[in-house]
């Protein structure tokens, strides 16, 4: 009986070794502030709900039409049902998996920051968004700071070399020909 129907949502790490290692937690307000206008509000509802769901039982386990109503979708928990199109949602785009059966799911831990390709289709406020939350994420890894700053260095030296090599006297002449020097 569909009223019957259990739930059950085990969380496991993302199996993409980057995401794990710069993704965000459930938690994090970017899952609600850029990845809604990807999967919508109810998704990212489910999605946030998971930690708590966990603290009371791992894997956690739930009634559909309770889980249902407890993230204002209503009732029903049919294969058609709100709740169901919000789980196959979480699966397209990589944020759960099934997990062995039509009623399990397997919760990534990580979430990924948005593609370009998604990027492209948000609105321009969330690709604020996404660049400030994800700049800010990044700065609070070790290493990263350095690492961008090492870049931007060497992209500065190379531009000085190419200044230098256009305006330097030392260049022949057919060179600055060419140049147009």
């Amino acid at each position: 009986m569909e009223h019957d129907r259990v739930l059950t949502f085990t969380p496991v790490n993302h199996p993409n070794r980057q995401v794990r290692q710069i993704g965000f937690d459930l938690s994090d307000t970017y899952v609600e502030q850029c990845w809604s206008a990807v999967v919508g509000p109810s998704a990212v509802v489910l999605l946030r709900r998971m930690p708590e769901l966990w603290r009371h039982e791992v894997p956690a386990k739930m009634p559909a039409d309770e889980l249902s109503r407890s993230i204002g979708l209503g009732g029903g928990t049919g294969p058609n049902s709100r709740l169901m199109a919000i789980t196959d949602r979480m699966v397209k785009f990589g944020l759960v998996r099934r997990g062995g059966g039509p009623d399990r799911f397997d919760v990534f831990l990580e979430v990924a920051p948005l593609q370009a390709r998604q990027l492209e289709r948000v609105p321009e406020w969330t690709q604020a968004t996404h660049e400030r939350l994800f700049s800010a994420h990044l700065e609070g890894f070790d290493g990263v700071a350095e690492h961008r700053a090492k870049v931007t260095n060497a992209a500065v030296d190379l531009n000085r070399f190419r200044d230098r090599a256009t305006h330097s006297d030392r260049t022949p002449p057919a060179a600055r020909q060419a140049l147009g020097r």
